[in-house]
Protein backbone atom coordinates (compact mmCIF):
# COMPACT_ATOMS: atom_id res chain seq x y z
CA UNK A 1 0.00 0.00 0.00
CA UNK A 2 2.55 2.47 0.77
CA UNK A 3 4.08 2.28 -2.44
CA UNK A 4 0.98 2.79 -4.61
CA UNK A 5 1.47 6.39 -5.11
CA UNK A 6 5.54 5.75 -6.01
CA UNK A 7 4.37 3.25 -8.79
CA UNK A 8 1.48 5.33 -10.25
CA UNK A 9 4.40 8.16 -10.63
CA UNK A 10 6.64 6.14 -12.52
CA UNK A 11 3.92 4.75 -15.07
CA UNK A 12 2.50 7.96 -15.30
CA UNK A 13 6.44 8.97 -16.10
CA UNK A 14 5.97 6.65 -18.84
CA UNK A 15 3.05 7.96 -20.47
CA UNK A 16 -0.11 5.94 -19.42
CA UNK A 17 -2.98 7.08 -17.62
CA UNK A 18 -3.27 5.99 -14.39
CA UNK A 19 -6.07 5.56 -11.73
CA UNK A 20 -6.20 3.67 -8.64
CA UNK A 21 -7.68 2.74 -5.32
CA UNK A 22 -5.19 5.15 -3.77
CA UNK A 23 -6.91 8.33 -5.34
CA UNK A 24 -10.61 7.07 -4.43
CA UNK A 25 -9.62 7.16 -0.84
CA UNK A 26 -7.79 10.49 -0.61
CA UNK A 27 -10.77 12.07 -2.35
CA UNK A 28 -13.03 10.17 0.33
CA UNK A 29 -10.50 11.43 2.85
CA UNK A 30 -10.87 15.26 1.68
CA UNK A 31 -15.25 14.56 1.89
CA UNK A 32 -14.64 12.93 5.31
CA UNK A 33 -12.74 15.47 6.66
CA UNK A 34 -15.04 18.99 5.34
CA UNK A 35 -18.00 17.26 6.87
CA UNK A 36 -16.44 16.75 10.28
CA UNK A 37 -15.15 20.53 10.25
CA UNK A 38 -18.87 21.47 8.89
CA UNK A 39 -20.25 19.49 11.55
CA UNK A 40 -17.55 20.47 14.13
CA UNK A 41 -18.55 24.40 13.13
CA UNK A 42 -22.02 23.32 13.88
CA UNK A 43 -20.95 21.71 17.18
CA UNK A 44 -19.22 25.00 17.87
CA UNK A 45 -21.94 27.19 17.44
CA UNK A 46 -24.30 25.11 19.46
CA UNK A 47 -22.64 24.80 22.38
CA UNK A 48 -21.65 28.72 22.48
CA UNK A 49 -25.80 29.12 22.24
CA UNK A 50 -26.10 26.46 25.05
CA UNK A 51 -24.15 28.00 27.30
CA UNK A 52 -25.41 31.43 27.11
CA UNK A 53 -28.82 29.55 27.77
CA UNK A 54 -27.02 28.35 31.10
CA UNK A 55 -25.51 31.42 32.02
CA UNK A 56 -29.08 33.44 31.60
CA UNK A 57 -30.74 30.38 33.49
CA UNK A 58 -27.99 30.94 36.44
CA UNK A 59 -28.66 34.66 36.09
CA UNK A 60 -32.63 34.45 36.74
CA UNK A 61 -31.99 31.28 39.21
CA UNK A 62 -30.22 34.17 41.48
CA UNK A 63 -32.82 37.21 40.51
CA UNK A 64 -35.94 34.80 41.77
CA UNK A 65 -33.75 33.18 44.88
CA UNK A 66 -31.96 36.58 46.03
CA UNK A 67 -34.27 36.85 49.42
CA UNK A 68 -32.96 33.17 50.03
CA UNK A 69 -29.05 34.21 49.29
CA UNK A 70 -29.60 37.35 51.79
CA UNK A 71 -30.79 34.62 54.41
CA UNK A 72 -27.93 32.48 54.06
CA UNK A 73 -25.30 35.07 54.22
CA UNK A 74 -27.06 36.74 57.46
CA UNK A 75 -26.70 33.15 58.60
CA UNK A 76 -23.40 33.08 58.36
CA UNK A 77 -23.15 30.76 55.60
CA UNK A 78 -19.57 30.74 53.93
CA UNK A 79 -19.01 32.62 50.38
CA UNK A 80 -17.24 29.63 48.87
CA UNK A 81 -20.26 27.34 49.47
CA UNK A 82 -22.99 29.96 47.96
CA UNK A 83 -20.41 29.89 44.84
CA UNK A 84 -20.12 25.84 44.91
CA UNK A 85 -24.18 25.92 44.95
CA UNK A 86 -24.59 27.71 41.90
CA UNK A 87 -21.66 25.80 40.17
CA UNK A 88 -22.49 22.45 41.08
CA UNK A 89 -26.35 23.31 39.61
CA UNK A 90 -24.80 25.11 36.33
CA UNK A 91 -22.76 21.58 36.30
CA UNK A 92 -25.54 19.54 36.49
CA UNK A 93 -27.59 21.98 34.35
CA UNK A 94 -24.59 21.08 31.61
CA UNK A 95 -25.03 17.54 32.82
CA UNK A 96 -28.51 17.35 31.48
CA UNK A 97 -27.67 18.63 28.49
CA UNK A 98 -24.79 16.11 27.85
CA UNK A 99 -26.78 13.51 28.71
CA UNK A 100 -29.59 14.28 26.00
CA UNK A 101 -27.50 15.29 23.67
CA UNK A 102 -25.83 11.62 23.15
CA UNK A 103 -29.06 10.26 23.52
CA UNK A 104 -29.82 11.89 20.63
CA UNK A 105 -26.69 11.70 18.67
CA UNK A 106 -26.57 7.30 19.89
CA UNK A 107 -30.93 7.57 18.39
CA UNK A 108 -29.62 9.23 14.73
CA UNK A 109 -27.00 7.18 14.79
CA UNK A 110 -29.37 4.15 15.26
CA UNK A 111 -31.56 5.08 12.48
CA UNK A 112 -28.54 5.81 10.17
CA UNK A 113 -27.16 2.68 10.20
CA UNK A 114 -30.59 1.27 10.16
CA UNK A 115 -31.52 2.64 6.92
CA UNK A 116 -28.01 2.76 5.65
CA UNK A 117 -27.05 -0.70 4.35
CA UNK A 118 -23.40 -0.54 3.15
CA UNK A 119 -23.19 -4.28 2.37
CA UNK A 120 -26.06 -3.34 -0.54
CA UNK A 121 -23.95 -0.22 -1.49
CA UNK A 122 -20.34 -1.38 -2.20
CA UNK A 123 -20.21 -5.02 -0.15
CA UNK A 124 -18.54 -3.89 3.03
CA UNK A 125 -20.01 -4.72 6.07
CA UNK A 126 -20.19 -3.07 9.62
CA UNK A 127 -21.94 0.17 10.58
CA UNK A 128 -21.72 3.59 8.84
CA UNK A 129 -22.66 5.69 12.00
CA UNK A 130 -20.07 4.37 15.13
CA UNK A 131 -19.93 6.23 18.21
CA UNK A 132 -17.13 5.19 20.77
CA UNK A 133 -17.79 5.02 24.17
CA UNK A 134 -14.85 7.05 25.27
CA UNK A 135 -16.24 9.76 22.68
CA UNK A 136 -19.97 9.81 24.68
CA UNK A 137 -17.96 9.73 28.31
CA UNK A 138 -15.83 12.27 27.27
CA UNK A 139 -18.35 14.99 25.67
CA UNK A 140 -20.66 14.68 29.20
CA UNK A 141 -17.52 15.50 30.97
CA UNK A 142 -17.00 18.60 28.19
CA UNK A 143 -20.66 19.59 29.06
CA UNK A 144 -20.25 19.45 32.63
CA UNK A 145 -17.40 21.62 32.38
CA UNK A 146 -19.01 24.25 30.08
CA UNK A 147 -22.10 24.34 32.24
CA UNK A 148 -19.69 25.38 35.10
CA UNK A 149 -18.03 27.49 33.13
CA UNK A 150 -20.96 29.14 32.09
CA UNK A 151 -22.04 29.56 35.96
CA UNK A 152 -18.89 30.87 36.86
CA UNK A 153 -20.01 34.65 36.65
CA UNK A 154 -23.67 34.43 37.90
CA UNK A 155 -22.10 32.36 40.75
CA UNK A 156 -19.29 34.92 41.73
CA UNK A 157 -22.86 37.55 41.17
CA UNK A 158 -24.21 35.45 44.00
CA UNK A 159 -21.54 35.42 46.61
CA UNK A 160 -21.50 39.49 45.76
CA UNK A 161 -24.71 40.35 46.50
CA UNK A 162 -25.40 42.42 49.78
CA UNK A 163 -26.89 40.34 52.59
CA UNK A 164 -29.48 43.48 53.73
CA UNK A 165 -30.57 44.77 50.00
CA UNK A 166 -30.88 40.89 49.05
CA UNK A 167 -33.10 40.50 52.21
CA UNK A 168 -35.28 43.57 51.57
CA UNK A 169 -35.72 42.71 47.78
CA UNK A 170 -39.24 41.26 46.60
Amino acid sequence: MEYVPEVQKQIADMGFQVSSQADWMESTKQQSSMIQAVLGGIGAVSLFVAAIGIANTMMMSIYERTKEIGVMKVLGCDMGNIRNMFLIESGFIGFMGGVVGILLSYSISAVINRFVNLEEMNGLTGNLSRIPPWLSGAAVIFAIFVGMAAGFMPAMRAMKLSPLAAIRNE
